[in-house]
């Protein structure tokens, strides 16, 4: 991942020095796919990622209730 953002420091630098209007245009595209890849890449590690309720869950803290899933006494939904 560390070469994505490396490209994208370097894709910005380039922009930035940049005078003409013609040398921005392949710039910005090339920076937005970079940019794309790296989100991307980014989702993907985030769907792997552990997240709080399965620690809450392990550490014996109760789960959050959806206000929407209340049962009533009858057993329909309030």
């Amino acid at each position: 991942m560390r070469r994505i953002e490396d490209k994208i420091r370097s894709l910005c630098s380039q922009v930035q020095a940049a005078k003409e209007d013609s040398e921005v245009t392949p710039l910005l595209i090339e920076l937005r796919e970079a940019l794309h890849q790296h989100i991307e890449q980014m989702r993907t590690t985030l769907s792997a990622y552990p997240f709080v309720v399965e620690r809450r869950s392990r550490n014996g803290i109760p789960m959050p209730v959806n206000p929407d899933d209340r049962k009533d006494d009858s057993g329909t939904a309030a």
